[in-house]
């Protein structure tokens, strides 16, 4: 097996995934990007995903390239052009975990931690009232259903 791979910068390295992974393909693909992990020596492994199509097979693939990349101190981002594929990784609550991004420039801000301007800050004017930093706002406990998974819940009671 033989994958694409190619250096964005010193510090990026990008593998390209361009056929769907199944269980005839599955471990030569995860030996391959493995392999590229230590010889290249990136802070950075972009796996671009060419494929609309990702099989639960990939995103256990993605989960364990990710796993052995944090092991080495590298950063792993991941490129899905296809909308399918965004939806897939969505629906399966991958985007954080795999810093999901459209568009290759995109995975590069997101593997150095950079999030994505909202369209409100790009659109604001300088002459804008700006929000009051965090440390002045008033603190705000967790968020969601599963924020507090301490306390048990039963159906009925708050």
């Amino acid at each position: 097996m033989f994958l694409l791979s190619y250096h964005l910068d010193a510090a990026h390295l990008v593998v390209e995934l361009g056929e769907t992974v199944d269980l005839d393909n599955e471990t030569a693909i995860e030996r391959e990007i493995t392999r590229l992990l230590p010889c290249c020596g990136p802070r950075a492994v972009i796996v671009h995903v060419r494929t609309p199509l990702l099989t639960p097979r990939a995103l256990g693939l993605l989960l364990r390239v990710r796993g052995r990349s944090r092991e080495r101190g590298v950063s792993l981002a991941v490129v899905a052009g296809h909308e399918t594929a965004r939806q897939v990784l969505g629906a399966a609550g991958l985007n954080r975990v795999l810093r999901v991004a459209s568009t290759l420039p995109g995975a590069e801000s997101r593997s150095r931690g950079c999030r994505p301007e909202t369209e409100a800050s790009r659109s604001r004017n300088p002459g804008d009232r700006q929000r009051a930093p965090l440390s002045a706002r008033a603190p705000r406990g967790p968020l969601g259903p599963y924020s507090d998974a301490s306390r048990p819940r039963f159906p009925g009671e708050r």
